[in-house]
């Protein structure tokens, strides 16, 4: 029996699907593909996917989802993507037109003074907070680590230790001060130097690879 493909780009909150439907008896009804199980790119961005739906000589047909965005920390770039479908609503493949991936690449090692010259320490805890929301934060993004001192200097964490902004924010809020008379910003900033060197070598053993 004939069939209609109907595409839905305002389903699940913009997010869209694709409905497969008979054509003629009076009773006849619609199958959905349910891609958001099949690609979980989809999920979380309203892509609006059926917007456009196009044939294939396999019989098949590609659905894209032109207003797909992706963010990199505060940036989005909308650049969309498309899946291919079999004739029965399976998923075949994706069709990424630009690479998926951000292209920010940054070590970043913060030196917070946890003296006691510094009042109140919620006050640095939120400064620390909100620079952290601006990076998009992942094993092939942008990695963070924080010194912190005063009479000492201490790794509260290492590049790479925190691998999720979640995780980063959640550290942030945990971090208590370490007090003491005196400043010693020279030291803490020499430590933060040789910080990345020290990751390079635990890159040799199986770590991050890429350069920076």
């Amino acid at each position: 029996p004939p069939r209609l493909l109907v595409g839905a780009p305002w389903d699940g909150d913009g997010q869209g699907d694709v409905y497969k439907c008979g054509v003629g008896p009076q009773n006849s009804s619609c199958s959905k593909a349910n891609l958001g199980a099949a690609a979980p790119w989809l999920r979380g961005s309203a892509g609006h996917l059926g917007m456009t739906l196009v044939g294939s000589k396999d019989g098949g047909f590609v659905a894209c989802a032109p207003l797909w965005s992706q963010e990199c920390g505060t940036s989005v770039f909308s650049s969309g993507r498309c899946v291919r479908l079999d004739e029965e609503l399976r998923l075949v493949g994706t069709v990424a037109p630009t690479a998926q991936r951000c292209s920010t690449y940054m070590d970043i090692i913060l030196v917070l003074d946890g003296s006691n010259s510094i009042y109140p320490w919620e006050e640095v805890q939120e400064f620390l907070g909100n620079i952290l929301r601006r990076f998009f934060i992942g094993p092939g993004q942008t990695q963070v680590g924080v010194l912190q001192y005063g009479e000492e200097v201490v790794q509260e964490w290492a590049l790479g230790q925190h691998p999720t902004a979640q995780s980063l924010l959640e550290a942030a809020r945990n971090l208590t001060r370490q007090e003491g008379r005196e400043t010693r910003t020279a030291l803490a900033i020499r430590q933060a130097w040789w910080a990345p060197q020290r990751e390079r070598e635990r890159e040799r053993d199986g770590g991050r690879d890429r350069g920076r």
